[in-house]
């Protein structure tokens, strides 16, 4: 039986406090046989008294605690999401204080892609594909090159779709530029930052190397070297068709999107034949070329073709120029063009 204590001790009121509910009904059991003293009762009433007293005491200390945080002094360390220096001038419940520590704010982590190189007469028409993943916030809105997207759910995690979009270039006097960057903007808004990326589609034009086969000329195999008025006879001989059907002379392809003549050709072999190698008039240094044979100063390379109208493989028409070897390769050959 645990008594804590007592009230009225030796009085006509005298009454105990019990710890246990159970201790306290056992003193007022079943009264068939006039066991039940009028202290007993009064033992009941006085120990549920108490009980209610020190319920009153508690719920009232609890309305005393404070459940804001405030403190306009700057933090003098980062804790979880809360960064050094950061102040609190207006009251902030538990529940937000704990949410910026644990919870920091993260912007959406947005894709738009791809980003995409094309030869300038291809098709203007692009298809990009973005994406959002939610993250702090739900998503509000999503804009892609200046569309709105309506079917977007903003409690859904990840979202991703399809935008059809239009490229775009222009030449300057019937020439391309070196190269020209279309950019498409994604913006994503969560209602506290709009994020944005870009993906771009740029548009070259491509360099040429590979081989010529003279000997059919009215001066066959000539050497330019010697016979540098020969080059005439070789300039009728090229045609867009002979540029765009180079093999590349074991290297490569023959064909290269750049915004660059420069370039290394290693272990290039004309087979007998001449080197040829063409490029668009746009690019840096177009008529004034160097070209490195085996290592060495090479000036035995002519230009046959200046400011030449060639047409692509899409029909579209830009200014190039056209470099021929003095004289026919017979084996492999490090060739660099700078």
């Amino acid at each position: 039986m645990a008594l804590l204590y007592g009230y009225g001790t030796g009085s006509s009121v005298e009454s105990f406090r019990y710890d246990q509910v159970a201790d306290l009904l056992n003193q007022i059991p079943n009264n068939t046989t006039n066991l039940v003293k009028a202290k007993d009762v009064r033992d009941s009433v006085f120990s549920l008294w108490e009980r209610i007293n020190d319920l009153s005491v508690i719920v009232a200390s609890a309305s005393a605690t404070p459940t804001t945080f405030m403190n306009p002094n700057p933090t003098t360390i980062t804790v979880g999401g809360v960064s050094s220096g950061t102040t609190f001038p207006t009251p902030q419940t538990v529940q937000q204080m704990f949410n910026a520590i644990l919870y920091p704010y993260t912007t959406p982590i947005i894709s738009l892609t791809p980003n995409t190189i094309k030869e300038y007469g291809q098709s203007l028409t692009h298809n990009l594909t973005w994406s959002v993943t939610k993250r702090s916030n739900p998503i509000l809105s999503v804009v892609v090159n200046g569309f709105t997207i309506t079917t977007i759910l903003p409690n859904q995690l990840f979202q991703t779709g399809t935008r059809n979009v239009s490229g775009t270039y222009s030449s300057i006097s019937g020439s391309f530029p070196v190269s020209t960057t279309n950019n498409f903007l994604m913006t994503v808004n969560d209602g506290t930052t709009n994020t944005t990326t870009i993906a771009t589609l740029t548009w070259m034009n491509r360099i040429y190397w590979g081989t010529i086969d003279l000997s059919g000329l009215a001066f066959p195999n000539p050497n330019l070297t010697l016979n540098p008025s020969y080059a005439t006879f070789v300039t009728s001989a090229i045609t867009s068709n002979l540029i765009k059907t180079l093999n590349g002379a074991g290297v490569g392809t023959g064909s290269e999107l750049s915004i660059t003549k420069n370039k290394t050709y290693n272990q290039i072999n004309a087979n007998g034949k001449y080197l040829i190698f063409a490029w668009p008039s746009s690019v840096s240094g177009a008529t004034t070329p160097t070209f490195t044979v085996n290592g060495l100063p090479n000036t035995a390379f002519t230009r046959v073709n200046t400011a030449w109208v060639f047409t692509n493989q899409f029909n579209a028409t830009t200014n190039y120029e056209v470099w021929v070897s003095n004289t026919a390769y017979n084996s492999a050959t490090n060739i660099i063009v700078s």
